[in-house]
């Protein structure tokens, strides 16, 4: 009797790519749901889409774990399937040379309202796409409405959402309703508003005599003016600090003024030289420093390195201390106190651009008490004209009493607008381009602190208590580590300008995942390298990285990155996690430090607070230290300092 051989199904029947996410259609197989959805996944179970009964994937899981992914469905599947890896792999790379831009985009929904203050307001479902755009229009996403408030006409963002994500016009509605933005992200239509007003006095009290529930204002900040000072007098004041010369003009620019923004790249030492200028300016005075909760402990060290002696208060007023350091989280306490301070000064100023924000009405209460004012962003900040318009109001700036509207009208939408509006802040925004300094060619280490929050402290704790042997713990807690600096890093790759690119090195290959899609969230096209990547995947990702402009972050392991390849399109350099050595370190850095590289490479290593972390970078210090008193003594030396002029 003839024996007749069953043919088994391939385990993957087809896959689609739209240039975010996979769809993959799988054979059945018993337990794939739960495995897929652990992988990101989400099963698409109307019938009427036209990739019913797909899975899909985000594209970070499938570019980093396809091995891992396709390993554990073979198992699940334990035979009934064929299906190699390489011809996995081989539908995968099919679906992206052919991608389908629209796969995803069926049956989904938009609306779009006009609001009281400006703006518009988008509602509906989301697509990467979508998302990607709204960061891309600098948007400000609102959790309780599951919305996004955008500071662009209603028609420019239909034509966007149109032209650019490829949504018909039948799924974008435009309602001419206006909404009111309260100050804590709920919205409501016009006539529920009882007064919204951005500037000028306080709201008019009600008939009962309370303020009304909605009402939202920024209070009145002083005018900005000059300082007048002496020649001499202020060479006098600014030589004990040994600034660079860039860095010297910079002083000079926010000492002669009562409030500037100073914008320059980063890298270049912002938080240097308004710390300088305030101790200036204060001439014995308080200062106010509002910055981040992560760089609080940053700001304490450069106070110390321009007045080791300087007495500082962490988070509270302490009449005491010259210098006060807080975070926006904070501002409320600081209002009733802010009158007995001369300077403060606003790091990471571009969070205040929301004028709905809590945080911002807090700013205003203080800046409206103290006489001198400086804001310190690396972010571009003419790409969107209205960001500016709150950091003006914030400084006093004259530009900034105009109505929102009126100067949209006036300096946004066209080039020439732009440029109007460029030569009136001359005198009140200072920005300087790292390529444009001569004395910065070359590499630039700058180490800085970040600090980690209350559950990670105790899994740090706890692992260093463990009783896994101490080559098993340093491991574990490397890996913690690399997880608590993800969004300091992620957070600086934001701040770059639009002619950077940056290198990430990291120890874990989940920490490349974790950072390709917070990057993917935020608007940033990364390439990526692992070690399981083949020798034609490592140079298509290299190739991508070098030519195409719109690849903004190289991100890898430093065992498959950090050797062999040029990546000196890169002029920013990260580490997630530091080498063991610094032969290995400076080989890392030396993928964008190298021949060919025109501008100069800043390497920032982010060092988390009272871990292993320092030690580590210490014995680094030290090795390197060694390796060049035999080799350089005098460079050593020279190093050494600069060294410890850059942990900030």
């Amino acid at each position: 009797m003839a024996s007749f051989k069953v043919k088994r199904p391939s385990l993957l029947k087809r896959a689609v790519f739209d240039g975010y996410d996979y769809g993959l259609v799988l054979h059945f197989v018993q337990g794939a749901g739960r495995l897929l959805q652990q992988f990101g996944g989400s099963y698409i179970g109307d019938a009427d889409h036209p990739y019913y009964r797909a899975w899909r994937i985000p594209k970070a899981k499938l570019h980093t774990e396809p091995e891992e992914l396709f390993t554990k469905l073979m198992e699940l599947a334990d035979g009934q399937c064929k299906e190699s890896y390489e011809s996995f792999i081989q539908k995968l790379d099919a679906a992206r040379a052919s991608p389908r831009l629209d796969a995803f985009l069926w049956g989904m929904k938009l609306q779009l309202f006009p609001l009281t203050d400006g703006g518009a307001l988008s509602i509906g479902d989301y697509h990467p796409a979508v998302v990607a755009l709204y960061r891309s229009l600098r948007g400000l996403f609102l959790p309780p409405m599951r919305g996004w408030r955008l500071d662009s006409s209603l028609e420019f963002i239909y034509e966007q959402l149109i032209a650019e994500v490829g949504l018909s016009e039948d799924q974008v509605e435009i309602s001419g309703i206006p909404r009111a933005l309260h100050s804590d992200g709920t919205v409501s239509v016009e006539s529920d508003v009882v007064s919204l007003k951005v500037g000028g006095e306080s709201p008019e009290r009600s008939a009962q005599g309370e303020d009304g529930a909605n009402e939202v204002y920024l209070a009145d900040v002083p005018h900005m003016f000059a300082h007048t000072w002496e020649a001499d007098e202020l060479d006098h004041a600014i030589e004990p600090f040994s600034l660079y010369d860039y860095q010297t003009v910079g002083v000079r620019f926010l000492v002669t003024r009562s409030s500037a923004l100073l914008a320059d790249d980063m890298g270049l030492g912002k938080t240097r030289q308004a710390l300088t200028a305030s101790l200036i300016q204060a001439k014995g005075g308080r200062i106010l420093i509002i910055t981040l909760a992560s760089l609080i402990l940053n700001i304490e060290r450069e106070i110390r390195l321009i007045q080791p002696d300087a007495a500082v208060s962490l988070q509270t007023d302490d009449p005491s201390c010259q210098w006060v350091v807080t975070n926006y989280e904070r501002l409320g306490a600081f209002v009733p106190v802010a009158a007995g301070f001369s300077v403060m000064v606003i790091d990471e100023a571009h969070r205040l651009k929301e004028p709905t924000a809590e945080c911002t009405k807090h700013a205003f209460d203080i800046a409206a008490q103290i006489p001198n004012r400086y804001l310190l962003t690396g972010t571009p900040v003419l790409n969107r004209e209205a960001e500016l318009h709150t950091l003006l109001r914030l400084s006093g700036h004259p530009i900034g009493q105009m109505q929102l509207r009126e100067f949209c009208e006036q300096f946004a939408g066209s080039k020439e607008f732009r440029n109007a509006l460029r030569e009136r802040l001359a005198d009140w925004m200072l920005r300087r381009r790292k390529d444009v300094l001569p004395q910065l060619k070359g590499k630039h280490r700058q180490p800085f602190s970040i600090e980690m929050n209350d559950a990670e402290r105790n899994e740090y704790q706890s692992i260093l208590g463990g009783a896994d042997t101490p080559l098993v713990r340093i491991g574990q807690l490397r890996r913690l580590l690399e997880r608590a600096k993800v969004a300091s890093i992620v957070d600086r790759l934001c701040q770059m300008g639009p002619d950077d690119k940056a290198i990430v090195f990291c120890e874990f290959k989940e920490t490349v995942a974790v950072i390709e899609e917070c990057c993917a969230n935020a608007g940033i096209v990364t390439a990526s390298l692992m070690g399981h990547h083949n020798g034609k995947r490592r140079q298509a990702a290299v190739d991508r990285f070098q030519e195409d402009p719109d690849c903004r972050v190289f991100v890898g392991t430093t065992k498959a990155a950090g050797t062999g390849i040029n990546l000196t399109a890169a002029n920013y350099v990260l580490f997630c996690s530091l080498p063991w050595t610094p032969a290995l370190q400076a080989q890392a850095e030396d993928r964008a430090y190298r021949n060919g590289q025109l501008r100069p490479v800043m390497v920032l290593i982010p060092l988390v607070e009272s871990s292993i972390d320092q030690h580590l970078w210490q014995m680094l210090l030290s090795k390197q230290a060694l390796a060049s008193d035999l080799l350089e003594p005098e460079q050593a030396a020279e190093d050494a300092m600069r060294q410890l002029a850059a942990v900030a």
